[in-house]
């Protein structure tokens, strides 16, 4: 009997205003070998006709470009995720700045980015990965709603109450500065906090310094060594390191510890290590040196609270499962 996942097809929106590039897209997601994929392709050349369909049907992933005439990529994703927060955002692009791929990481949180000229293995690789992704992502939430709506909730010390934070940077002044900001709450928080929600139409959840402990290391291979022994909920890591850098360092971390959110910051990264340490370590956020205290603290904050429910509604999924409910 043939596999459910090979019946179905998923859904794929893919943008880009060069009418060859999006024809060449689906030729490319068409063409076998597939794996166990099979895609429904809908292209789009008009942002604003992209948003019109994303109001009709639901799409499990994007394939976007960054620099369009009508819309830049960021603003499009951005408006995709108020539509369809589900839907997996890829940007496919050739020219995208740096400040603008820091921007759609930290702000739509894209799953990955392909260049142009794109690998056929990597593009076909990274979409059935984010479909994956999505489906278990949902399922779990599904789940997990139908225990909490039934009034079960998780056991007791199934999640971890205290969040554990690890600081990765070669200096040691850097690395406790970082973990002073994390542990210290500013006045200036809240009035922080109005602002971008009324610039940005989000409120950012607020880091509790009660609920984490924080811990500093100046060595990428002793920081990896401390991940065989404690499990951390959020490791920050610096990009120039001795040895490694931050981006080879997360992703070997996000191995060991693939619930871990990787974030890395840095005041020499270049475009191709953070494209590397978003497609290999996954990574939440980037946080440019000299760092905003409050910005780093929300960053920290909002890693923490998607990790801790994408735990949870695993967690309870699987009591579902076991309940057969």
């Amino acid at each position: 009997m043939e596999n459910a996942n090979e019946l179905l097809k998923h859904r794929v929106m893919v943008l880009d205003d060069e009418q060859g590039i999006v024809n060449a897209v689906r030729r490319e997601l068409s063409t076998p070998p597939l794996g166990k994929m099979n895609y429904e392709i809908e292209t789009f050349t008009d942002p604003q006709a992209a948003l019109a369909r994303a109001r009709e049907v639901e799409f499990e992933a994007v394939l976007s470009d960054y620099r369009m005439p009508q819309m830049t990529g960021l603003e499009f994703l951005t408006e995709l995720g108020k539509i369809q927060p589900d839907c997996v955002r890829i940007v496919l692009s050739g020219q995208t700045d740096f400040d603008a791929l820091v921007q759609m990481i930290n702000e739509t949180h894209i799953y990955r980015f392909i260049p142009k000229p794109w690998s056929s293995y990597f593009l076909k690789s990274t979409l059935s990965q984010a479909i994956t992704f999505r489906r278990t992502t949902v399922e779990n939430r599904k789940l997990a709603k139908q225990l909490r709506d039934n009034g079960i909730e998780l056991p007791a010390g199934s999640v971890n109450e205290i969040d554990q934070v690890l600081v990765v940077d070669d200096s040691e002044n850097v690395a406790n500065a970082v973990a002073r900001s994390l542990t210290r709450r500013s006045a200036l928080d809240d009035v922080f906090r109005e602002v971008h929600a009324e610039s940005q139409g989000t409120r950012l959840p607020d880091l509790n310094p009660q609920r984490i402990s924080v811990q500093v290391s100046d060595s990428p291979q002793h920081a990896l060594k401390m991940a065989d022994e404690v499990t951390f909920s959020c490791v920050i890591a610096d990009y120039r390191m001795p040895v490694m850098d931050g981006a080879e360092f997360l992703t070997q971390f996000a191995e060991k510890q693939p619930d871990c959110a990787c974030i890395l910051f840095s005041g020499a990264a270049n475009m191709e290590s953070v494209v590397i340490a978003l497609d290999l370590a996954h990574i939440h956020a980037f946080i440019p040196k000299p760092w905003n205290d409050y910005e780093l603290r929300a960053s920290v904050a909002q890693a923490l609270a998607r990790r801790r429910l994408m735990i949870e509604n695993r967690i309870l999924a699987q009591m579902c499962k076991a309940r057969n409910l």
